[in-house]
């Protein structure tokens, strides 16, 4: 197989002039690979195949313009453009007007850029840096100026850039950001750090972009926006909390007045689930710079403290779930469906007696590794008050996903368990004291759900007191549930922690029982 590359090889036989060349390119993002003689020049031409050949006409051992026609006659150079140099102009056999360029000595060096820039944007070959492919180091160009060239020629493609730490992607089509992506994180908050990385590479290829566009403002504004907020972050960041620091709420956000703007609302909300300052900064819908200004404007309106301590390490995601469970559970949605979209992820329906304890559950959540809260949560006024919908993902190995996804506890649940039940592969009943009275209507949910879906079903008490023998026969009689079935509890007051991870791991020791897949499935 052929090995591409996106070299300029430089086939010149004055050293210091080839040595000029390399400096000159290399500051541009354009990688050299340099040959002093055509024999030494052809052997690197057709081992690296580059997006462009700078030729000396009077190279030794096999002349330029011979070595032009060997390379312009194989396939895997055919349609590599060639940049003549010549003390003067001569006529070159094969020259193809529109790909080939010729230039005379001497040169000035800006001039000669401009038409190594020309050749590359309308040579027609399939490793055309400016048409086919982009490539560079952000400490030799900045990336706001790559996005503004590819708006200028109306690309359409993905643009990718990788540092050390992280890679992300801007969607371009006809020059428009359309979208730009980092893991999860997307629209404006993804391009504004992307913007902000100074070190790494970069990589245009061109491929279709079929979504949306899901950011409103044009290339220029993005980009003017983009800096600003770069410029201003770094000027601010002295005065914002730290990256390891907690955040704890210091007054009750239900008394809080109506009409704070959206991005305080999400900021509130996502301190209950993420208290530790860079795990909220990501998981905001917001740029980076907007969500640090809020924290810092709650903290100095008293309304947020800053606890400057470490935040907790959470647990590798195979301690939840072994690598091989989660294979397994993959190839159990792609037995239980045939249609190939749907084999990634499956809902696991939680009903409870209050939406409080709904919440308690997403919080509880919030320990285990891959687990993401639901935007709708962090978005809305008052969590509480949503009943049905999806609380987040949980991301398993090999991208499976558990999406738990909120159903009420209500008689007469039929008319609802049509439009719910798809893709369902496990139900989890909340309950506690207070709830007491709903949980009849709590089993007859489960009653209905499982007459539908042979899914394993997880009792847990999530309320405050300690489980006792006493206790858990009186709630399984409740829930008519047989004297060996288990009832969880989602915290442990002895040992002051949740036991959320445990509950999770025997659901999925569940799931992966042989009955599952024949449908004999009883409470777990």
């Amino acid at each position: 197989m052929t090995k591409y590359t996106r070299k300029v090889l430089l086939a010149v036989t004055d050293k210091t002039v080839a040595e000029g060349f390399a400096k000159f390119l290399n500051e541009r993002g354009l990688e050299t690979n340099a040959a002093s003689d055509g024999a030494t020049a052809m052997e690197i031409a057709l081992r690296e195949t580059p997006v462009l050949i700078i030729l000396d006409l009077y190279l030794p051992v096999i002349k330029g313009e011979r070595l032009f026609q060997i390379l312009k006659n194989n396939p895997n150079t055919s349609k590599v453009p060639f940049l003549f140099l010549s003390e003067s102009h001569k006529e070159v056999k094969g020259f193809r007007i529109g790909i080939d360029w010729f230039v005379t000595k001497p040169f000035q060096w800006e001039e000669l850029y401009g038409n190594i820039k020309e050749i590359l944007s309308r040579g027609g070959g399939v490793w055309s840096l400016w048409d086919k492919d982009l490539q560079g180091k952000l400490s030799n160009v900045h990336l706001a100026d790559v996005i503004q060239m590819l708006y200028l020629n109306k690309r359409e493609g993905e643009l990718t850039v990788e540092t050390d730490a992280s890679s992300g992607t801007i969607y371009m089509k006809d020059g428009y950001i359309f979208n730009a992506r980092i893991g999860e994180i997307e629209k404006e908050k993804a391009l504004f750090r992307i913007l902000s990385w100074k070190e790494g590479t970069f990589e245009f290829r061109p491929a279709a972009v079929r979504s949306g566009a899901k950011l409103a403002l044009s290339t220029g504004n993005l980009i003017m926006e983009g800096m600003r907020q770069i410029d201003e972050y770094e000027n601010s960041k002295h005065l914002f909390p730290a990256g390891d620091s907690s955040l704890k709420t210091k007054v009750d956000t239900a008394e809080l007045p109506a009409g704070l703007k959206p991005i305080m609302i999400e900021v509130l909300n996502l301190v209950k689930y993420y208290p530790v300052v860079k795990a909220l900064v990501d998981h905001s819908a917001f740029p980076d710079f907007d969500v640090y200004s809020t924290l810092a404007g709650l903290i100095k309106r008293q309304i947020l403290t800053e606890v400057k301590e470490p935040g907790k390490t959470r647990a590798a995601s195979e301690d939840l779930c072994p690598v091989s469970h989660a294979i397994k559970i993959k190839e159990k949605f792609i037995n239980r469906w045939s249609d190939m979209l749907t084999v990634n992820f499956g809902k696991l329906l939680v009903a409870s007696t209050s939406p409080v304890l709904t919440n308690r559950f997403v919080k509880a959540c919030q320990d285990l590794p891959g687990f993401l809260v639901s935007p709708r949560i962090a978005s809305a006024r008052y969590s509480s008050a949503n009943a049905l919908g999806d609380l987040g993902v949980l991301r398993l190995y090999g991208g499976t996903e558990i999406i738990p996804f909120a159903v009420p506890a209500v008689k007469g649940m039929n008319p609802l368990l049509k439009a719910v039940l798809a893709n369902t592969v496990g139900l989890l009943l909340l309950w506690d004291d207070e709830g007491e009275a709903e949980i009849p209507n709590l089993a007859l949910t489960r009653n209905e759900i499982l007459s539908k879906r042979r899914v394993p079903a997880v009792h847990v008490y999530a309320g405050k007191n300690e489980l006792d023998k006493a206790l858990i026969n009186e709630y399984r009689k409740l829930l008519g549930l047989k004297h060996d079935d288990p009832v969880f509890s989602l915290f442990s007051q002895h040992k002051n922690r949740n036991n959320i991870s445990d509950i999770f791991q025997r659901y999925f020791t569940a799931l992966l029982r042989e009955d599952y897949i024949s449908g004999r499935v009883r409470a777990v």
